[in-house]
């Protein structure tokens, strides 16, 4: 009798033992991360990686019993941007350069809601998918030539001693917005894009995640809003350089890119 219960006593501690672990590996995790990342608006040729910084929490939901599958939801705030690269006006009449310029930097502060699906190879790596949907803040920074196109030249090289009204096609490159040192005049408020990464998970809690973000919203409002360029009293020789620029001002979209590498804590 005595072996009975001693063997009723074992089984028993081991069930309890065994569903507590896996009970304890579907807990609802939650945690804090912060790192930085190098980010850049994808679609043109003036911009360079910049570096930012992000910090965010995260709440994860086991979607299996033994926790092979899980969901997690963050909330990141986000600097990113661009450094502005260099490049070339150009001669209208002998196409060469004349003078080489620098883009200003410029900076965006988003607040983004990633969602991912989390895959656990093992305990202690995860791979991850999802997208993320984000809304700008803030921003700063000059706007209004970080869009490679066409005809480039046309926004820049409205020269005087080839364009004799220059001062009207200046004003109406201006008034356009193109020249506008505010963001609400050239960015779209909402962005939105994959993810996808990986994360190595320590036995403290302590926890290192790699992350790629691709966006899919073109953010450059201005182009997306564009309207050609009219000015009433143009002489034939500025109606040229307005008909030319009214048929070639086509921009590729932008779209932010990033590459995220956080360090971070599950509770």
């Amino acid at each position: 009798m005595k072996k009975i219960l001693l063997s009723i006593a074992f089984l028993g501690l081991l069930t309890t033992n065994s569903f507590a672990q896996r009970n304890h590996r579907n807990l609802i995790e939650t945690g804090i991360k912060v790192g930085g990342n190098m980010s850049k608006l994808t679609g043109g040729n003036t911009q360079d990686f910049k570096p930012g910084l992000q910090i965010g929490g995260t709440i994860e939901i086991p979607l299996s019993f033994y926790k092979k599958f899980a969901l997690q939801a963050e909330l990141q705030y986000s600097v990113q941007g661009y450094k502005g690269a260099e490049y070339d006006q150009i001669d209208m009449l002998t196409d060469k350069v004349i003078e080489t310029k620098k883009l200003e930097n410029v900076t965006m502060h988003y607040m983004y809601l990633p969602l991912t699906f989390k895959y656990y190879p093992s305990k202690n790596f995860s791979l991850e998918f999802g997208g993320q949907i984000g809304y700008m803040l803030d921003a700063t920074g000059q706007f209004d030539a970080n869009k490679y196109n066409t005809a480039r030249e046309y926004l820049y090289l409205t020269d005087p001693r080839y364009v004799a009204s220059y001062s009207q096609l200046d004003k109406a490159v201006f008034e356009a917005g193109y020249r506008s040192k505010d963001p609400d005049d050239f960015y779209e408020k909402m962005d939105y894009g994959i993810t996808g990464g990986f994360s190595y998970y320590m036995e403290s809690g302590m926890f290192i995640n790699f992350r790629y973000y691709m966006g899919l919203q073109d953010i450059y409002k201005k182009d997306n809003d564009y309207q050609k360029f009219t000015i009433p009293d143009a002489g034939p020789e500025l109606q040229r350089e307005l008909d030319y620029m009214n048929n070639n001002l086509k921009f590729a979209p932008m779209t932010n890119t990033s590459v995220q590498l956080s360090l971070g804590y599950k509770f």
